[in-house]
């Protein structure tokens, strides 16, 4: 891990997000890194994504990130509707939450 030679943080993709992910109400970016700025885990809600695959979220996802993610060793990614999150937000850790961006 070469922290200076990052220049992509979860500041830095949560910005992202919010100006390129129409609609986007959750917005939580972790860096699995250890602070490094090589591996995110990104928990994604918008109304966008409704109807939308799974595979088709991460490639929108993928296309509205492509410059950041060639600095990016490895990204994860919860894509989720609304009505989704309504359901699966309880079953993630507390400190998860805390972690919001947006």
């Amino acid at each position: 891990c070469v922290a200076a030679m990052a220049s992509v943080t979860k500041e830095s993709l949560s910005k992202a997000l919010a100006e390129r992910l129409k609609g986007l109400e959750q917005c939580i970016v972790v860096d699995t890194s250890g602070g490094c700025g090589s591996a995110f885990e990104l928990y994604l809600v918008t109304k966008e994504f409704d109807g939308v695959s799974l595979l088709e979220r991460h490639r929108m996802v993928q296309n509205l990130l492509k410059e950041e993610i060639k600095q990016i060793h490895a990204l994860s990614m919860k894509t989720w509707t609304p009505e989704q999150w309504s359901k699966k937000k309880q079953k993630l850790p507390k400190e998860l939450l805390d972690e919001k961006q947006s």
